[in-house]
């Protein structure tokens, strides 16, 4: 599991965009892909036994932005899913990896979903109270189990 791991994080940080020119942060969305265990952020998954989920997913606010092209910039959109297709059709036979949206609730993501920006941006997609926070806080991930 360690390598099939390795492998989408590299592909991940392969597919992202990075800033260039004025952007202040350049590089901030590539560098920031996290693994989780069981819900638990962890520096690799060397410490992954059988029947726990792997996600791996990314903490900056703007990360759903660049997976459904949202972004104002040109960037490459559709970088988990891609990459999950991918990994599915390389480790397709002892694992399953699905592309989906996981709750990040920290960081600057769940900053963003207490502002008043992000509160805003929900209640334009019609957002009540539990489920504009949830909403908000969803970002894209790889979902890795076991076969």
């Amino acid at each position: 599991m360690a390598k099939v791991v390795e492998i989408a994080i590299q592909e991940l940080r392969d597919r992202s965009p990075v800033g260039s020119g004025d952007d202040p942060h350049p590089g901030l969305y590539r560098d920031s892909h996290m693994i989780f265990i069981d819900g638990h952020a962890v520096a690799d998954a060397s410490g992954w036994r059988p029947g726990q989920q792997i996600n791996i997913s990314n903490p900056v606010p703007y990360a759903r932005k660049i997976e459904v092209g949202e972004m104002k910039l040109s960037v490459p959109s559709h970088v988990y899913e891609v990459t999950a297709q991918k990994l599915a059709g390389q480790f397709g036979n002892s694992v399953l990896v699905k592309f989906v949206y996981m709750p990040v609730r920290f960081g600057s993501v769940q900053a963003y979903a207490q502002s008043l920006a992000g509160q805003a941006a929900g209640k334009r997609r019609g957002g009540r109270s539990k489920a504009l926070r949830d909403w908000l806080v969803r970002q894209p991930a790889l979902q890795i189990t076991a076969r």
